[in-house]
């Protein structure tokens, strides 16, 4: 019996690791096109506000489906928004979130 609970720990862990590794790849692959506009390090002068590296996940989902269900007026976010599922929107919302270390 311990033998299974430790067998099932451990194959836990690694699902959670692969998960978290493919969240971030998916993260960050979708964050690449962001930066063209943003900024890879949101740098004064240089980026279309807001900063997006380092902004708090909540506040990036919530923008990312405003955008996309035209709740939120944009020139080209909606366009861009409404490509991506609301699991893309998680992902690059972690990815920007970590990026600034909260």
């Amino acid at each position: 019996m311990k033998v299974r609970m430790f067998a099932a720990t451990i194959a836990l862990l690694v699902f959670t690791g692969v998960a978290s590794a493919e969240e971030n790849l998916r993260g960050r692959t979708i964050a690449s096109a962001c930066f063209g506009c943003h900024g890879a390090a949101s740098e004064s002068g240089s980026a279309i506000p807001p900063i997006i590296v380092g902004a708090p996940a909540k506040f990036i989902e919530g923008s990312l489906k405003a955008f996309r269900e035209d709740r939120r007026p944009s020139t080209i976010m909606g366009r861009i928004a409404r490509g991506y599922t609301d699991e893309d929107i998680a992902a690059v919302a972690q990815y920007f979130s970590a990026m600034g270390g909260n």
